[in-house]
């Protein structure tokens, strides 16, 4: 392997000195990438990183990455913005090098939505065992899910419980005020949809969702999660409840 910085920057095509905001003081990593199209390699014996805007990067920074990662340690991730944060990892310099051809053909793509949904039913997925054990009646530990309940004459609802091994909790932590609990935004509006069908009907409702949202440190990241809607066992405030268990990783909602 090549012997490089750690960090690489890259403008029009060249490896340069990241500038200077005052004398001393180096621009953030976050004002160069989104701000002043530059491209990031970072690379270290764990594995290279690419970063970048796909509508700001200069194409010639995107050959240049595009054929130096394969002198660089495997695996490689590309960390890409559009309307958000994206992280997608790959083995091999040629699957990345490929992605990036993809991803480059569509810079000048646009989002209509924060979110998307995609419902499955359940003989048609794979399940988690977590899942597995849930559908066939098993108790859902506490701890694992988030607990929703549900004003049906007012159709809404709110966030009543977060469990603390929740997928919820291992970004936002237990407050029930962060982003993904917070109520009357479009994200809210389209995820809690399909909690008073489970109420209705009384059956599990299984989807992919993706979704662009505000982290606690004000970064937005695309955020992909499989999730399962079950019918609560309590009430709350004399309200019906949803039990709600999710599982991050990759989802069959293809926007890129």
């Amino acid at each position: 392997m090549i012997d490089v910085p750690q960090n690489l920057w890259v403008l029009a095509g060249n490896i340069v000195d990241p500038p200077e905001s005052s004398p001393g003081t180096p621009l953030s990593d976050r004002t160069l990438i989104l701000l002043h199209d530059y491209v990031k390699i970072e690379t270290s014996d764990a594995g290279t990183t690419v970063k970048w805007v796909m509508f700001a990067a200069n194409w010639a920074s995107m050959y240049f990455a595009r054929e130096w990662i394969s002198t660089l340690q495997k695996p490689y991730t590309l960390s890409f913005f559009l309307g958000g944060w994206f992280d997608e990892t790959y083995a091999t310099y040629l699957e990345a090098r490929d992605r990036i051809d993809q991803l480059m053909a569509k810079s000048d793509v646009r989002f209509t939505s924060r979110v998307y949904t995609r419902e499955f039913k359940l003989h048609d997925r794979q399940l988690t065992p977590e899942f597995e054990l849930a559908v066939s009646g098993g108790d859902v530990p506490e701890d694992s899910k988030v607990m929703c309940a549900i004003d049906l004459q007012n159709e809404r609802s709110h966030v009543a419980h977060v469990g603390s091994h929740s997928a919820l909790a291992s970004v936002w932590g237990l407050s029930p005020v962060t982003y993904p609990c917070l109520t009357g935004h479009t994200y809210d509006k389209i995820v809690s949809r399909p909690y008073f069908e489970v109420l209705r009907t009384g059956r599990p409702h299984l989807d992919h969702v993706l979704a662009a949202m505000t982290k606690p440190d004000g970064e937005v990241r695309w955020f992909g999660y499989q999730r399962l809607v079950l019918p609560g066992k309590r009430l709350i405030n004399g309200h019906p409840t949803v039990d709600v268990l999710c599982h991050r990783g990759a989802v069959d909602i293809p926007v890129l």
